[in-house]
């Protein structure tokens, strides 16, 4: 399953989440091949919360595609991904290995 975790619908995904509480319930309730993040979400959390979230419960998929447009706000989520474990060619596609 690909999950968007955005307040934009701009990513092709099978399920969207515009709140950290539906991205962390489908992180944590469905088998994601692919997480597609946002920096900027609703509500008062990040997409860097998310991923520091994952890290900690061990539920981010293998694949995750940064798709904020801001330069300094995909910079931080692709540190923290980086944090996790994430390593990638182009700071747009991460990979777990």
């Amino acid at each position: 399953m690909r999950v968007a975790v955005s307040k934009r619908g701009v990513y092709h995904a099978d399920l969207y989440c515009s709140d950290t509480s539906a991205a962390k319930k489908a992180l944590r309730e469905h088998r994601v091949s692919l997480l597609a993040i946002d920096f900027y979400l609703k509500g008062r959390d990040n997409g860097v919360t998310i991923i520091a979230w994952g890290k900690v419960k061990n539920v981010l998929p293998q694949y995750v595609v940064v798709t904020e447009s801001e330069r300094s706000k995909r910079i931080l989520l692709s540190l923290e991904l980086k944090n996790a474990g994430y390593c990638s060619a182009d700071g747009t596609t991460f990979m777990k290995y």
